[in-house]
């Protein structure tokens, strides 16, 4: 919802002339308010004034498109190529203009930028401009090696926070160690690896002395508190893993990761699990592998778990007054999602009376009840079956789930079935990136058929 504020900043900005020229007359608090509402309008012209007179000290991008109080909705992850044209342009002429009805007083801006070629020149050349670049969040997405290794050396690691590899960048195991040694990231708070970055299924003697090599390492981030491993194969490693970490892990997401009993065992009792506030075991087999040690992870962590992802797990119908009781002391839990699970309609009603009475509650994400797809399907459901179900009969029981919230006055809880799994902005904004890749990536693989064919014959 806006508030009167925003609307008002909105029919201002609306007259791009009028908004221009008033801007000398606006007060400071104002310009966040103005920039936000010229965005959302896509006013390309307000922006760059607005950016180009900048009074305050701070332009963070993700800050002042991010929900605030006047206008809840975040902009953040919207592309508006005007609205960031206009941004760059302002603060080249910002540098460039000399009278000024405001001081100069601008000492941070914070952009983001996916183009590799125009970030790396900014880099180099950001000694040499009155803007210094400063990098304290990087995502490596749909980025080859070696201009991976190249680009992140430009940043100054050294004041990092945050480090995303996602997406098509091939790092695996003896990559990372070449990474952490050669590069240190003392104030690195989080830390995201991409699929199969580890293998144990072909390991030898030198990868488990890599293993503990990079274990080591993470233990030397001090500051790491965030760290995402997903679709690793780390079956019984999680001990060597996060053992030598000096910090308690506040987010941690192990989806896919082959984990065993003793995994499980180590994550329950290690001085990690009192401090979870967000936890990914998606893709686990947890009723049936480690029931007990999983609940026990449960019981130590509900005092400040936050969100549990628990996707792909074969949770049944004969599983849920046990799932009910392990989730019983995490009170403070805002999100839990189990796309997925083989549960039935019935079972989600049952799941869904205990889910409204979670005082913190904010998003539940549940699968299409099992009775709404064909007699037979298996689970995992594969990609091409997935929307193949009773799209009335679903909808029907969307809706009494939904009103057994209703019951509650429970209007807070989104409740919802991403088919496709959750949305991922980045992904979005990169998909044509990707694609590309993707067409590169077949037409040389054809070739080197042909190729082949072509010799035999």
């Amino acid at each position: 919802m806006k508030s009167l504020r925003f609307i008002s900043a909105e029919a201002f900005v609306s007259n791009a002339e009028f908004a221009r020229k008033s801007l000398s007359s606006i007060a400071h608090n104002l310009f966040p308010l103005l920039f936000k509402a010229s965005y959302l309008l896509e006013q390309g012209e307000v922006i760059h004034d607005l950016v180009k007179n900048w009074p305050l000290v701070d332009f963070n991008v993700g800050k002042l498109l991010g929900t605030t109080v006047d206008y809840q909705e975040d902009l953040s992850h919207r592309t508006c190529t005007v609205c960031l044209e206009s941004c760059l342009t302002g603060l080249r002429d910002y540098v460039l203009n000399h009278p000024s009805p405001y001081v100069k007083r601008l000492k941070v801006v914070d952009l983001t930028e996916r183009n590799y070629e125009l970030v790396v020149q900014a880099l180099l050349k950001k000694c040499y401009c009155p803007l210094k670049i400063c990098c304290v969040s990087f995502r490596s997405d749909n980025l080859a090696l070696q201009k991976f290794f190249y680009i992140i050396k430009l940043t100054e690691p050294s004041l990092l926070r945050k480090l995303e590899i996602v997406h098509n960048v091939r790092l695996e195991m003896e990559h990372l160690e070449i990474l952490f040694n050669s590069i240190h990231f003392p104030l690195l708070m989080s830390l995201t690896l991409p699929a199969r970055t580890f293998n144990v299924r072909r390991f030898t003697a030198t990868d488990e002395q890599m293993l503990t090599n990079i274990g080591e390492k993470l233990g030397e981030m001090t500051q790491l508190t965030e760290l995402s491993m997903p679709f690793s194969i780390l079956t019984g490693r999680i001990q060597g893993l996060l053992s030598p970490l000096k910090t308690p892990l506040k987010k941690l997401n192990v989806s896919n990761c082959s984990l065993n009993h003793a995994d499980m065992a180590y994550l329950a009792n290690s001085f990690h699990v009192n401090h979870l506030e967000a936890l990914d075991l998606s893709g686990h087999n947890i009723p049936d592998l480690y029931p007990s040690t999983f609940f026990k992870l449960l019981s130590h962590s509900s005092s400040v778990l936050r969100s549990l992802t628990l996707e792909d797990c074969n949770i049944q119908d004969t599983h849920v007054n046990m799932l009910i009781l392990g989730l019983s002391p995490c009170q403070k839990l805002e999100e839990f999602k189990f796309l997925g699970n083989p549960l039935s309609s019935h079972a989600l009603k049952q799941l869904f009376t205990f889910l409204r009475e979670l005082p913190m509650l904010k998003n539940v994400e549940f699968p299409v009840p099992m009775d709404c797809y064909p007699i037979g399907i298996t689970y995992p459901i594969d990609d091409v079956s997935l929307c193949r179900f009773d799209h009335q009969k679903y909808e029907s029981v969307a809706e009494e789930l939904k009103f057994i919230l209703l019951q509650a006055n429970r209007e807070d809880v989104k409740a919802s079935t991403p088919f496709f799994g959750s949305y991922d902005a980045a992904v979005q904004e990169t998909n044509n990136e990707l694609g590309a890749y993707l067409i590169k990536s077949f037409k040389e693989a054809v070739e080197k058929f042909t190729i082949s064919l072509n010799k035999m014959s």
